[in-house]
């Protein structure tokens, strides 16, 4: 059966790779996109090799260039395929002494399960090959991935140190009502880490009208993703000379008279449809784009307005300081929270939690500074030398109030920004006023308060953005708790910005739960009712062994003796299809999850992806094979089970060498064909429209053309791939010659993954190896597996020896996994304090945070007007000489296309 699998499956994957060499040497606009990209373009794709020399020399290229060249996904997506093939070769060398072992047995098998541990007979001395070998490769195994974290840490610190938006910025969730607000946030962030050490906060507003608005004029002026009516209209007249015209439906003058609408034009009462007039198309959409860029630009300043409210307390405080203080240049300098709120060296704070309000908390010591965010920021009242009482009013939310001392050290704040801030350097002792005024800290105008409910524009999300200027301050803001109650004020990494799903930020916790709930049963719903497919499937190859049960079945495997043939192939082909079908579906569940980010998604579709496959295609298809396989014999002796599973789950090496040759075969030779993707091009092509290079390059109904740089989806790849992982530790002892295939699968995955993220695939998805604490866990947790299945086999085939010998290797694997969970992940996910104040100190002077700066804000705010790039033809100049005429103060952009 394998080897007829080789012949089939083989020829097809040597046709597609060759059709692939071929068309990357004849047509390399499909296979070399990279290299013809303007923005994407890299030295690595620039560098496309030979014909034939880039098969091995793709293999030459380090790791150090990859990281910096593709991505941190892509170099974590290319180690791990060289972990499969490092163990794969590993459980070949074990094969060099298990084939005599297993062959020489007296079991009494033929062909290709005389060299698997089904042919070793019960309590047969030879089990304890077996058991050697698991511990060589699964402790190989372990050591791989041991040393595979040593490399990770070391680049994720290095990737989490970069210039990047995301590295700057935290993500912050469930905020309380009192600090829904840019300015409101900004400061109480400021508070905590010092006014230059935070850059900038960007709430999540309610913002459905803006948002229409803005996606009706990018229907006019088209995107990067779709081409607009009227940019098309424009391409008509330009190219062909005609001004083109369209039907639209005009509103009569009507008017309402008893009811009914009495159309004056013609004089008569009727309900009939409003008549369609034929209109120049040109004049038209320019017409409604004019009307929908003045409407968002009004929606833009009322949201604004209601937002904004007064003068954040950042400005307040500073004029306030400025006029009250006089410094000394002779005494010593504080920074952080203490010099924020210009407090005394040596009476420096803490800052503490409390749900009473202001009024309610009354300390005559004059050293503790009472923080009330639910009352009302007064600036008259901060600059007098009696702070006023507030009524007692019901708090919006908990209230600060220091007590205790804070050694200095404790502070964030830098000695460079606090002076640049001119909030603290020198301070003397200050007087009962300095004492009180953190009452407004984190306290804003009451504009900025009113729309805390409804989903009109300008409501503010319990969600926002918070973006730092130094790497120390965000790190650090991601570990604290910022907080007494649970799910309150939570702060986590955040994606960059082109990759945040806007509808989920500000997602209510409860709504987050539920869905999360909802997700898990919709896949334990989905396993279930796959089961009853995947063991129909598997069926079909053991069809000889059911012609005993149902005779028919034999009449017609006479007539057809070929269909025996086909049937064997037709059942890994089929079980290779319905796989292709889960992704789409999982990644449906997973959104309900409420996740802000593409990747976090992938993650989630990668841990419920590979799980899926580890139960169906592992489980059910090994499980349900050894028992249709060995049917009869429990029909006829059912006290058997135990000896025919021992020696039937063995066999089922071959069911799975099957689906990988299979699997290998069909979804990397259409990988390396680009077969979809030029379907599509093609179609786009062939359908869409294409009046000039522009538009002809971008996707038209979801159609691409073949000059968009694709991204991998790496939760879809390495959650397929870990199937291969558990099929190698299971089998790679009981049928050694699985390795083989393994390790040619892994080295072909390996060959053309190479190839594409070097050449084809952009990295504007790189999430900086998310993927692979999740891969470490899944792969632990398949050696476990294995070595559990491991020890029932010897102990069904009676190894009393064999068996109990592998208990000590199990032990030291659940310790081994217990001992990577207490650090090994967790140092992984943040910017160890020295290797951040390094770079911090590095980046003095030679950054520049226009890159971080309002980049979280959401996209409906960015631009004001818009047009499409080639309305000069129709305002009859230039886009360079449109730009010159724009005012300084305007903010008319030209659509970038």
């Amino acid at each position: 059966v394998i080897i007829t699998s080789l012949k089939v499956y083989g020829s097809l994957f040597a046709v597609l790779f060759v059709v692939f060499l071929l068309g990357r040497h004849y047509y390399p606009k499909a296979f070399l996109v990279l290299r013809d990209s303007e923005e994407d373009a890299t030295d690595l794709s620039r560098n496309t090799f030979g014909p034939i020399s880039w098969m091995w020399k793709v293999f030459g290229i380090g790791d150090e260039e990859i990281f910096e060249e593709c991505g941190m996904d892509a170099i974590v997506f290319i180690r791990t395929l060289r972990f499969g093939m490092r163990v794969a070769l590993m459980s070949i060398v074990n094969g060099f002494y298990l084939f005599p072992v297993y062959a020489t047995a007296e079991g009494g098998e033929g062909q290709l399960e005389s060299v698997t541990l089904g042919n070793v007979p019960e309590s047969d001395p030879a089990l304890l090959s077996a058991t050697v070998a698991c511990y060589i490769v699964y402790t190989f195994a372990l050591f791989l991935l041991y040393k595979e974290f040593s490399w990770f840490t070391a680049h994720r610190h290095k990737f989490l140190s970069e210039k990047r938006p995301d590295n700057y910025t935290v993500y912050v969730k469930f905020i309380p009502k009192h600090l829904r607000s840019n300015d409101a946030l900004l400061d109480y962030f400021r508070s905590i880490f010092g006014h230059d050490a935070v850059l900038d906060a960007q709430m999540a507003y309610e913002i459905p009208s803006l948002e229409k608005a803005v996606a009706d004029r990018d229907l006019l002026c088209g995107t990067d993703e779709h081409i607009g009516k009227l940019e098309h209209a424009i391409n008509i007249l330009d190219v062909k000379g005609q001004r083109p015209r369209h039907k639209k439906i005009i509103v009569p003058d009507v008017s309402k008279v008893g009811g009914v609408a009495t159309n004056p034009k013609k004089g008569c009462s009727c309900s009939c449809r409003p008549p369609a007039e034929t209109v120049d198309s040109i004049d038209d959409y320019t017409t409604e784009l004019d009307a929908v860029n003045a409407k968002i630009a009004k929606l833009i300043d009322d949201i604004d307005e209601k937002t904004q409210g007064g003068n954040a307390f950042h400005d307040d405080l500073e004029a306030a300081i400025r006029k009250n203080f006089s410094l000394n240049d002779d005494d010593s300098v504080t920074s952080g929270a203490s010099m924020q709120f210009g407090i005394k060296p040596a009476e420096e704070e803490i800052v503490v939690f409390t749900d009473q309000p202001e009024s309610v908390m009354q300390n005559e010591d004059t050293s503790t500074i009472v923080l009330n965010t639910s009352s009302k920021f007064s600036s008259s009242s901060f600059l007098s030398s009696t702070p006023k009482k507030s009524k007692k009013q019901k708090s919006d939310g908990p209230s600060i109030k220091s007590s205790s001392k804070l050694p200095q050290s404790a502070s964030f704040g830098s000695v460079g920004d606090a002076a640049k801030g001119g909030i603290g350097s020198a301070a003397k002792r200050v007087s009962g006023s300095a004492h009180k005024m953190g009452s407004g800290a984190l306290k804003v105008g009451s504009g900025a308060l009113t729309l805390i409910t409804g989903k009109e524009d300008g409501t503010p999300r319990d969600a926002g953005f918070v973006s730092f200027t130094s790497l120390k301050a965000k790190a650090s803001a991601l570990q604290m708790i910022h907080h007494p109650k649970p799910f309150c004020l939570e702060v986590e990494e955040t994606p960059l910005p082109e990759h945040i799903f806007w509808s989920n930020v500000g997602m209510r916790h409860k709504t987050q739960q539920v869905g999360r709930v909802v997700a898990v049963a919709l896949t334990i719903v989905l396993c279930l009712f796959w089961t009853v497919i995947v063991s129909f499937i598997v069926g079909l190859s053991e069809v000889e062994n059911l012609t005993e049960m149902l005779p028919f079945l034999k009449g017609w495997l006479d007539k057809a003796p070929w269909l025996s043939i086909v049937l064997s192939q037709l059942s890994p082909l089929m079980l290779v299809l319905i796989v292709g079908f889960l992704p789409p579906i999982l990644i449906a569940f997973s959104k309900r999850e409420g996740h802000i980010g593409e990747g976090n998604l992938q993650r989630s579709m990668f841990y419920k992806l590979s799980i899926f496959l580890i139960i169906q295609i592992f489980f059910v298809q090994m499980l349900s094979g050894s028992i249709m396989s060995e049917l009869q014999g429990f029909i006829d002796d059912p006290m058997s089970i135990v000896s025919l599973l021992a020696e039937a789950l063995p066999k089922q090496a071959q069911s799975f060498a099957q689906y990988v040759i299979v699997q290998t075969a069909l979804n990397l030779g259409l990988e390396l064909c680009r077969g979809v993707e030029i379907a599509k091009a093609w179609a786009r092509a062939l359908l869409g429209p294409h009046l000039t290079e522009e538009e002809a390059g971008k996707p038209w109904f979801g159609l691409e053309p073949l000059t968009v740089v694709a991204e991998v989806e790496y939760g879809d790849q390495m959650g397929q791939l870990i199937l291969y992982y558990m099929i190698l530790f299971t089998y790679s002892v009981m049928s050694p010659f699985i390795s083989i295939i393994m390790w040619c699968a892994f080295a072909l995955f390996s060959l053309g993954f190479r190839h594409h993220l070097f050449y084809t695939y952009g990295k504007g998805n790189d999430s900086g190896g998310q993927l692979f604490g999740d891969f470490v866990s899944l792969a632990i947790g398949c050696i476990i597996i294995s070595e559990i299945t491991m020890f029932g086999i010897l102990g069904l085939k009676g190894g009393a020896v064999s068996a109990p010998l592998l208990i000590p290797l199990i032990v030291g694997t659940f310790m081994f996994k217990s001992y990577i969970n207490q650090q090994h992940y967790y140092v992984t996910k943040h910017l160890p304090s020295t290797q951040a104040v390094e770079e911090d100190i590095k980046n003095i002077g030679q950054i520049n945070f226009d890159f971080v700066r309002d980049s979280y804000r959401q996209p409906a705010f960015e631009k004001r007007y818009l047009e499409p790039e080639n309305m000069s033809v129709v305002r009859g100049r230039d886009t360079e000489s449109q730009a010159f005429m724009t005012p300084d103060n305007s903010f008319a952009e030209i659509a970038v296309q």
